[in-house]
Parts: C-alpha cells; sequence; structure tokens
C-alpha cells in the first residue's frame, strides 16, 4: 500500500473485511489506530469493529449523513469493506436526500452501477477511493495450488467452463458464482450470495462432487465486490460434497487461508487460484 498522508474511513459492512481492511490501515497508517475510522452500514459491522477503532453507525440510505461522518473525522482516503444487502432497497428504505440524488442518476441496481454511483459522488466531495486490492494485497489469491489435493483432468475442465459462465454472469451484474459439474451449471449466484448458491449446487450433486467458481467482470472496478472466499464457504462445499473451489489469482480474496487450506486437506478438497482463463 502506498505512503498515506492522511486518515483512513472505512465504509463498513458485514463478515470479516472491515476488520482486516482495519487491521491493515492501522498496521500501514504513520498514526496507526489514530488515522482510521469507520463509518458502519449494517449492526455487524459495528459490533466487529468498535472495540478495535471509532465507529459510526449510519443506515444505509443515509448517504448524506455518511459523507459528513468522513468530512467531521477528517478522511482524505475511504475504502470499501464488507457485504451490504441489497434487500433493504427493494424493501423500500427510506433515503436522504444525497441518497435520492445518487439513486436518480442509476440505470438500474446492479452492484455495478450503484456503487459506481456512490464512488463519482464520493470522488466529487474530494475523497480519494482506495481500491480493496491495494489494502488487502496480502489476501489477494495467486496463480497456484494451495492444497494437497490437485484438481482432476476433468475438473480442470470444470474450471475452465466455470470461469466462462462467472464471468459473463459478473458482467451482467447477477452474481460472481456459479457451481458446476460436467460442464453443466448446477447453480448461479444472484441476490442470495455465495454460500446459498453453494448450497443449492450441492443438493443436485449428490455427494459425488463439482467445482464452485467465483469470478469478477474483467473491467471490474477494485474499489468494490473483490470475489472473496473464508472458512465458511470451505465447509460448505465440504459438507456438501463439493471437490473444488477456483478462484481468479490477482483478482479475488482468500481469507482464514491457514484455516481453510488446513481444512481443505482434511475433507480432501481442492483450493486453487486461476490465472490467464
Amino acid at each position: 500500500m502506498k505512503s498515506l498522508d492522511g486518515k483512513i474511513g472505512i465504509i463498513a459492512g458485514s463478515g470479516q473485511i472491515p476488520l482486516l481492511v482495519a487491521e491493515e490501515a492501522i498496521a500501514r497508517h504513520p498514526e496507526g489506530v489514530a488515522g482510521v475510522f469507520a463509518v458502519g452500514v449494517t449492526d455487524e459491522a459495528v459490533r466487529r469493529l468498535k472495540d478495535r477503532i471509532h465507529v459510526e453507525r449510519v443506515s444505509l440510505g443515509q448517504a448524506g449523513r455518511a459523507i459528513k461522518i468522513l468530512r467531521v473525522n477528517g478522511a482524505k482516503y475511504c475504502v470499501f469493506a464488507g457485504k451490504v444487502e441489497k434487500a433493504p432497497v427493494l424493501a423500500g428504505l427510506r433515503f436522504d436526500a444525497r441518497a435520492v440524488k445518487i439513486l436518480a442518476r442509476v440505470r438500474d441496481f446492479t452492484d455495478d452501477e450503484l456503487m459506481g454511483e456512490l464512488v463519482r459522488e464520493l470522488e466529487g466531495e474530494g475523497f480519494i477511493v482506495l481500491p480493496q486490492t491495494e489494502i488487502l494485497e496480502r489476501y489477494v489469491v495467486q496463480a497456484k495450488v494451495y492444497t494437497k489435493r490437485k484438481p482432476t483432468k476433468r475438473e480442470r475442465e470444470d474450471i475452465k467452463f466455470g470461469f466462462e459462465k462467472a464471468r459473463g454472469l459478473a458482467a451482467l451484474g447477477v452474481g460472481q458464482t456459479v457451481v458446476v459439474r460436467n460442464k453443466v451449471v448446477l447453480a448461479a449466484e444472484a441476490l442470495e450470495g455465495t454460500d446459498e448458491t453453494v448450497r443449492r449446487g450441492a443438493k443436485l450433486t449428490d455427494g459425488k462432487g463439482g467445482v464452485v467458481v467465483k469470478a469478477m467482470k474483467r473491467d471490474q472496478d477494485r474499489r468494490f465486490d473483490i470475489p472473496t472466499v473464508g472458512l465458511a464457504t470451505l465447509r460448505l462445499v465440504i459438507s456438501g460434497g463439493l471437490k473444488v473451489i477456483a478462484l481468479e489469482a490477482g483478482s479475488s480474496f482468500l481469507i482464514d487461508r491457514d484455516e481453510v487450506v488446513a481444512a481443505a486437506n482434511g475433507g480432501k478438497i481442492t483450493v486453487v487460484g486461476v490465472g490467464g482463463q
């Protein structure tokens, strides 16, 4: 990560990523913990971060308040971290004037549109929005097999097929994950998220194996929505009788790495980072 000469404001959703971002930012910032704070858009984010850094809770629809908090706390840089469900948007969440202004510019409610417009709004206010991969570079997947088990010839064919389908899905703004067996897509991710997609796909394999592929579209903005896998997803793969998790090298995160590799080896699962697909 480049040298930082100003405070970092984390716009934090659910999951482990916000805390990982906080820890990395604290470790690299000249001011340590004093140089990092968060705007929590979920209750989970506040629970995870409150004992580590200063965090203030805002509703998902309070874009104006979030920007004010960033300004008051002296942020020069912003970084998005963690998952935010879109269901509240569909359920008629109340929005403040700034959020209404942002939503008026979007063509649809895909992540690219929503997040892209929010990034532009922040940049228009003078904030520098950092790529997630810059903050969490040590979690970025490398092009290698992480586990003792390597993919079979048939699984390698399914991985290649799965990347084609997952990238197509991502390009449509629908999701990033597919479950594949014998070049058949058993499940494709939409609003329900990765773990539920894995569960649905596993049910159709009858424990006979299958490949989980996560990918991003080729021109994905690395400031948000980076494909991520951790221990929770790996456990679902094992319990569902699937055999491979394939991630895009250089463009995805593998968290809980030591635990994931140990559990995968114990369950005879392949975890592989793939480049050049």
